[in-house]
């Protein structure tokens, strides 16, 4: 009879951490939903990605000249192995195959995050708390608002590799940890420590460890070998691209020698501004003050973990762009599984109930208000309007979308397509399409002067299109609820109707 009521205890609580998961899944879906059905989704990344996922669909190599001068393999911009492997869903989801495969990822990580909790004889109560505290961090929220990128989706795998491997069902960890390396160059440089951390944990067992050696020394391989040979190999320029810390030298092999010679320098870089750039400081102490408040506290309470995320911070933290150093974007959702796993670990320790209760609600709220300064702080160079999803302006466009619609279902499915960037994930089902103001041999333009002008500043856009709209060779069919539409004359654009 005990028995019974354990269990339909424990499946009770199971279907609460199942309503949570379909109450986010809906959460995030009015984020990303709205987003690329009202044209808040770019050339970069997701137009990019997509394109390239349709030629891997079609036995193609993506040249990258979507959006580049000269044209390069794009696994020499990033060494992505996702997309080949996604790429057979785009004949079923078209241009939303990205953002649903990343939708998933979270989700399943979410629940990884609990079945690992209750592996580790944690309460169904501090499973779901771990649940919530990453379906609820920041970062999460940051990602699914800002098109696809492929760190998200191996982030989701990583609460199932750790199951694995404390289950000591090592083949399995060995399979979750390539497919989560394969997602980028330099993920190896993130999970390789955090393999060689858990090398070192005297809590597993000595196989268990001797396999988690192997798996650093993997990741660090993959990515000296991604980083130092093959992208460059594949490069037109011959060299990687990404290498954007001057404070560590020019590439991997200055890494070591900076950090004996400039430890110190180094070692501010984490907290406080190294490039000089407006509000530099305040940046990444804002990052640090809200890891900490979302439950990045377990780092230190849990040194483990903590290390586990050191590669993380520095990747971040050291890098010569500000925006990395930010709460924005994708640029911080690893830290999710890790937290949302310490966390828990770290308060399920502590003697009293009473007060485990109240620091979990409390660790709850830090998450939740996190999450609410994210989407309600006011930055200049980020339209918050694509994650403030509780706001009418979530919902609507300063020009006609339907208009938009008009123009791409006028534009054969064939036809080389020139548009601007919110426009270019729509066509990116297509052989050829460029990002404006590249217009190569491009057969029709679409553009949308109301939005962001990127790449180009407003005075350079205004020049290119005054210059298109001047060209006799250009047509332009429509200019209605602002949106243009111009057709290159002599050239075949039929409408799909024939």
């Amino acid at each position: 009879m005990f028995v019974k009521e354990m269990n339909a205890a424990w499946y009770s609580r199971r279907s609460t951490a199942l309503t949570f998961l379909g109450v986010f899944a809906l959460l995030y879906a009015l984020i990303f939903v709205p987003n690329h059905a009202l044209l808040r989704t770019y050339a970069l990344d997701l137009g990019l990605y997509t394109h390239a996922a349709w030629h891997y669909a079609h036995f193609h190599m993506h040249d990258s000249t979507l959006f580049m001068e000269e044209p390069q393999p794009i696994l020499a911009d990033h060494f992505d192995l996702y997309l080949p492997l996604f790429s057979p869903l785009v004949h079923v989801f078209g241009t939303w195959t990205l953002l649903l495969v990343q939708w998933v990822a979270l989700l399943v990580g979410a629940w990884g995050v609990r079945r690992f909790l209750l592996a580790q004889d944690l309460s169904p109560g501090m499973a779901l708390l771990g649940m919530l505290l990453f379906l609820l961090f920041f970062g999460v929220f940051a990602a699914i608002a800002f098109d696809y990128h492929s760190n998200v989706v191996a982030t989701g795998v990583l609460p199932w590799f750790l199951l694995a491997l404390w289950r000591g069902r090592h083949i399995r960890a060995l399979v979750l940890f390539c497919l989560m390396l394969v997602g980028k160059e330099s993920m190896g440089l993130w999970l390789g420590p955090l393999a060689l951390v858990l090398a070192f944990d005297g809590t597993l067992p000595r196989t268990t460890r001797l396999w988690a050696g192997s798996f650093g020394a993997l990741g660090l391989a993959w990515s000296f070998v991604a980083i130092g040979m093959v992208m460059p190999a594949l490069s037109a320029k011959a060299e990687y691209a990404h290498f954007d810390y001057s404070i560590l030298g020019t590439g991997l092999e200055d890494v070591g020698r900076a950090i004996v010679d400039h430890s110190g320098r180094i070692l501010c870089a984490f907290f406080s501004d190294h490039r000089g750039v407006e509000n530099g400081t305040a940046i990444k102490l804002e990052f640090w003050g809200m890891l900490l408040l979302a439950g990045g506290w377990s780092f230190v309470l849990r040194p483990k973990w903590g290390l586990m995320a050191l590669p993380l911070l520095a990747q971040k933290m050291l890098h010569d762009d500000p925006g990395k150093w930010s709460v924005v974007a994708h640029y911080g959702v690893e830290f999710a599984p890790l937290l949302a796993i310490a966390a828990p670990l770290t308060l399920s320790r502590l003697g009293a109930v009473s007060a485990r209760k109240w620091l979990c609600v409390a660790s709850l709220i830090g998450a939740f208000a996190c999450t609410i300064r994210f989407m309600d702080r006011t930055v200049a160079y980020q339209d918050r309007s694509r994650i403030r999803f509780y706001q009418v302006d979530h919902y609507t466009k300063p020009y006609s979308v339907a208009s938009f619609r008009r123009a791409l279902d006028r534009i054969p499915e064939d036809a080389t397509v020139s548009a601007q960037s919110p426009a270019v994930p729509h066509f990116a089902l297509r052989e050829h399409v460029y990002q404006f103001p590249l217009v190569r041999d491009a057969e029709h333009l679409v553009l949308l002067p109301k939005e962001s002008p990127y790449p180009l500043d407003t005075t350079e856009y205004e020049r290119h299109v005054n210059a298109i709209l001047l060209d006799t060779t250009w047509q332009l069919v429509d200019s209605a609820g602002g949106v243009v539409y111009l057709k290159r004359l002599g050239r075949k654009a039929m409408s799909k109707g024939g």
